[in-house]
């Protein structure tokens, strides 16, 4: 198989893993924000996309041993490489969103926060441009993810402090204050995440990675 042929190989399965990886995101988001409440029949198959890291590790190391690879293809995959690491973390945090949902909606106290919604839309736009811009390879596109990170870093931060004023005010309790927190930074770093493949976005079409060229 020519190298092209490897490389748009590998760069579909990673769009596959990202869309493995959303679409537990949504699952695990749509459960927090129902209220319907508690269902331990609902699973987070987090495997696939720990498999899909491995597949495409393998690949990718194959391509550098048996293959003359030239600078632009070098960025290429070694960006991909980076890029299932991130992927692969936004798959564990589906997972610990709906794990800690399940110890919310066990509580007799407040289900959802103010402000919570909003930042499951900022990052689900983070990661759904990262996507695009990713199939595109859109450096204008990836750089605008990365620009928008700090929405969803400013929304956390209005969570937390609104998390320790309710506290404060016995409006909710202490296990549900941790809860709710662990639920708002796991959604802060998926933005993270999300940004960074942005950035390695970037990295694939120029050689810069966060402003200093590497390859």
């Amino acid at each position: 198989m020519y190298l092209d042929e490897e490389l748009r190989l590998v760069s579909n399965q990673v769009y596959e893993m990202f869309n493995d990886a959303m679409s537990s995101c949504r699952i695990a988001f749509k459960y927090y924000l129902d209220d319907q409440g508690y269902d331990k029949d609902l699973l987070i198959n987090d495997d696939k996309v720990n498999e899909d890291e491995r597949r495409i590790e393998s690949l990718c190391m194959q391509m550098m041993l048996k293959e003359k690879i030239y600078a632009s293809d070098l960025r290429k995959v070694t960006g991909l490489l980076k890029m299932i690491q991130d992927i692969e973390r936004i798959g564990d945090h589906a997972y610990d969103i709906k794990w800690m949902s399940d110890d919310i909606k066990l509580l007799d106290d407040m289900n959802q926060i103010p402000g919570m919604e909003e930042l499951i839309t900022i990052v689900n736009s983070l990661m759904n441009d990262s996507l695009m811009a990713l199939v595109k390879m859109d450096n204008e596109l990836a750089s605008d993810v990365i620009q928008r990170d700090n929405l969803a870093d400013k929304k956390y931060w209005e969570i937390i402090q609104l998390l320790g004023n309710l506290n404060d005010q016995d409006k909710i309790g202490g296990k549900n204050t941790i809860y709710q927190a662990h639920v708002a930074k796991f959604l802060e770093r998926i933005g993270d995440q999300a940004t960074n493949i942005a950035e390695w976005v970037i990295y694939i079409i120029n050689g810069y990675h966060k402003d200093r060229v590497i390859i």
